[in-house]
């Protein structure tokens, strides 16, 4: 699957005037997406997305995302290593015994984060090298995991239906299901097509013992109405549509469901 990056800017956004604003990075495998969010109204006012890892990080790009010129930056890494524990029973001097949950290489390191609305704490894996580059750019700014925004955006604005929350990417998908305002069920997925997704999908309705003729599915990610899980997903469950949430205000060229994963960041 392949989708469009997203590359937008508000017409009353001035690049030159930021100290208001907030930055906000998300790091991928190989590129990252960023993000300048006005914190008072949560309207995203620039958005460009995969744009190669090393850009954040070139000298000539250093003024662009300097941490001064902005109120705030959030950096928020994606993990194909980690995992979720109930913060009931989670205790910080345990780290090294939930590690073994973990698939670590020898050059990771461990991270820790809190998923709101979810009651959970997640430990995830990054690479040192990775983690030593951002502490040396973006010195004293805690590294999220980035799957967070777009869990928070669903507690934020989900019914009390059973629902399950897919957000498919173009290698990866991921499956929540929330529920009485906690997570039932997270994880990712590797998926580079349309069976895999409806694969997985129906494996994991499967595994809650939800029926998938009783089971409607909720989409985010950057793919379009007319793409091809869209029109094929409807096969197999109840009902299929794209997240949208008329609480969320933003500009009229963004999709709701594309950019949740700038939207529960902070």
């Amino acid at each position: 699957m392949h989708f469009v990056p997203i590359n937008f800017s508000d017409p009353g956004f001035n690049p030159d005037y930021t100290a208001d604003f907030q930055l906000v990075i998300i790091l991928n495998d190989e590129s990252f997406d960023y993000a300048v969010c006005h914190p008072v109204t949560n309207r995203l006012m620039r958005i460009n997305t995969d744009r190669p890892l090393k850009e954040l990080f070139d000298a000539q790009n250093q003024e662009k995302f300097s941490a001064s010129k902005y109120q705030k930056v959030v950096i928020a890494a994606e993990s194909k290593s980690f995992c979720l524990i109930p913060d009931a029973v989670f205790i910080e001097e345990n780290l090294p015994d939930y590690a073994a949950f973990l698939s670590i290489k020898e050059a990771d390191l461990i991270l820790t984060d809190q998923i709101s609305n979810g009651n959970n704490t997640v430990i995830f894996t990054l690479p040192e090298i990775l983690v030593k580059q951002l502490e040396t750019t973006f010195p004293s700014v805690k590294i999220q995991f980035a799957p967070k925004s777009w869990i928070k955006t669903v507690f934020d604005h989900t019914s009390a239906e059973k629902n399950l929350y897919l957000f498919i990417e173009e290698k990866t998908l991921k499956i929540l299901f929330p529920d009485q305002k906690d997570i039932r069920f997270y994880n990712q997925f590797d998926c580079t097509s349309t069976d895999e997704i409806i694969y997985f999908t129906a494996l994991v309705a499967n595994q809650l013992n939800l029926k998938p003729e009783e089971t409607s599915l909720i989409i985010c990610g950057r793919l379009e109405i007319d793409s091809e899980p869209m029109l094929r997903l409807p096969d197999f469950f109840k009902e299929v549509s794209l997240f949208s949430a008329s609480e969320i205000k933003q500009h009229s060229l963004l999709k709701q469901h594309q950019i949740v994963p700038f939207s529960g960041l902070s």
